[in-house]
């Protein structure tokens, strides 16, 4: 399937054999982080609010464990990235696919569906600062996602 280059750089097959893979980047590492400590966060701010509403704190709850999962993926991700990098044959760079896309627009989305949340429930006036950290919280990460995603070689449909 043919991509097309994001940046005028690249080649039309995607990076030169050998490049660093897209998902080792420090950025990546700290995305990964910063969902994880999101998720833990959004999931505390959910079993706080079930009192008050218990599909909403349980939706809020399920929201967080998928950000749990989203950030533990790409964590290992970041890990097959630094080892792939020690490999003394350079191959085909690692995830320049579709799925990589669309793994960042499935975290992009996480993100903004739990500042949406975080932000329906601060208006509530239910704990608004706590819930106005994690709307900042969730916010950060979703500048991360779009960083990371500079540079890089987008599949074409």
């Amino acid at each position: 399937m043919p991509q097309q280059p994001v940046s005028s750089d690249d080649p039309p097959f995607g990076p030169p054999l050998g490049t660093a893979p897209s998902y080792s980047t420090r950025t990546t590492l700290s995305l990964a982080l910063l969902t994880i400590l999101a998720a833990l966060f959004h999931g505390g701010l959910g079993t706080y609010d079930y009192p008050a509403s218990w599909p909403a704190g349980v939706a809020y709850i399920l929201l967080a464990g998928l950000l749990l999962v989203y950030g533990i993926l790409l964590l290992i991700r970041y890990a097959e990235a630094h080892d792939a990098m020690s490999d003394p044959l350079p191959r085909t760079p690692m995830y320049a696919t579709r799925h990589e896309r669309m793994n960042h627009l499935i975290g992009l989305g996480l993100h903004l569906l739990a500042v949406g949340i975080a932000f329906a429930w601060a208006l509530a006036y239910r704990a608004p600062l706590a819930h106005g950290l994690g709307i900042l919280i969730s916010l950060y990460a979703v500048w991360l996602v779009r960083r990371s995603q500079r540079g890089r070689v987008v599949p074409s449909a």
